[in-house]
């Protein structure tokens, strides 16, 4: 071979060097056109799997099963080419919102790639410029049914307020209930899921703001996080006597209570909204009094009225007497 080889170049008139440099030179122009040919963008029909998850309420929240989708996309060459050696690996997992799900017939839901203009470069990589059409045009996905639970979230905080500064709702969350999934025994002997610890210190401003949800063991939870907002005012501070009314009194009854009135230090909101001179608002209830052996009864605030921020009675139990 190595003489044929000799006898080629001498017939040919070629020393082995001008061979070497032909061949690089060669090798090198074929590369340059390679690497612009497969950079340019192409007209191509394309193929991916695709794996869903959601969140729809009382459903697992993985498909049990996955989609091809088929669509003619505007792409590199490389894309094509990898799609044509690499098109069989695994499937893409995609989000879906539960709105963009529509139910079908049993755990069957439908998904119209129409219907989502990002859904092209989610499944065939940002190199896809635009997806032309989609040769399949509905996904269906079985998402199974699952065990679920719904119970309030109880926001965790530690929050400490600048001076003559309160909050007389503390901190609420949105959504004030999620739901819980997995096996039943699990689910039962859960009653309420809790948000991580939020720290606020020298609040005299309304805050706002988005906290994670404590994981359960073995469950799933349908939220991840919650928002919060702690509504702050500024409140001054005055002590007044209020009376202690006797609630549920049924007809023919008649209840006495010692003291009838009650020093309290109340917090209301700055500038004052609220009469002090009509607050109303100690009471106790007279179910207590007839489980009570000694007539002691706990005194117990009844909702707010705007402006008024805070009750703090100085005594929280009184004798009620039957007359």
């Amino acid at each position: 071979m190595k003489k044929f080889l000799n006898k080629a170049l001498e017939f040919l008139k070629v020393n082995r060097k001008d061979l070497v440099v032909f061949l690089l030179s060669f090798l090198l122009a074929f590369s340059i056109w390679f690497i612009h040919n497969v950079s340019l963008r192409y007209s191509e029909v394309l193929a991916a799997t695709v794996a869903a998850e959601s969140n729809l309420s009382g459903r697992r929240n993985t498909a049990s099963n996955s989609c091809k989708v088929v669509a003619r996309c505007r792409a590199t060459g490389y894309s094509i080419i990898r799609d044509k050696m690499f098109g069989g690996g695994a499937p893409v997992m995609i989000h879906f919102d539960a709105a963009s799900l529509h139910h079908r017939d049993g755990d069957v839901f439908a998904f119209s790639p129409e219907s989502m203009p990002e859904f092209g470069k989610m499944v065939f990589g940002a190199s896809v410029s635009s997806v032309e059409y989609y040769l399949t045009d509905t996904l269906l996905f079985v998402f199974p049914e699952e065990n679920s639970r719904k119970v309030p979230v109880v926001p965790i905080s530690d929050i400490r307020y600048a001076s003559q500064y309160m909050s007389g709702d503390g901190m609420e969350v949105r959504p004030d209930s999620v739901y819980i999934y997995g096996d039943p025994e699990k689910i039962a002997g859960i009653s309420k899921v809790f948000t991580k610890n939020v720290t606020l210190s020298d609040l005299s401003s309304d805050a706002h703001g988005s906290v994670g949800i404590e994981s359960g063991r073995g469950v799933r939870i349908s939220e991840t996080s919650v928002d919060y907002t702690v509504i702050v005012r500024r409140y001054v501070s005055e002590e007044l006597s209020l009376p202690v009314r006797v609630r549920n009194v049924p007809a023919g009854k008649s209840v006495a209570v010692y003291p009838s009135n009650v020093n309290a230090v109340v917090a209301f909101q700055f500038p004052l909204m609220a009469d002090p001179d009509a607050l109303d608002v100690l009471y106790v209830d007279y179910h207590d009094f007839e489980q009570s052996r000694s007539g002691k009864c706990i005194v117990k605030t009844d909702t707010l009225p705007d402006g008024v921020l805070g009750v703090r009675p100085e005594i929280d139990v009184v004798t009620c007497v039957a007359l």
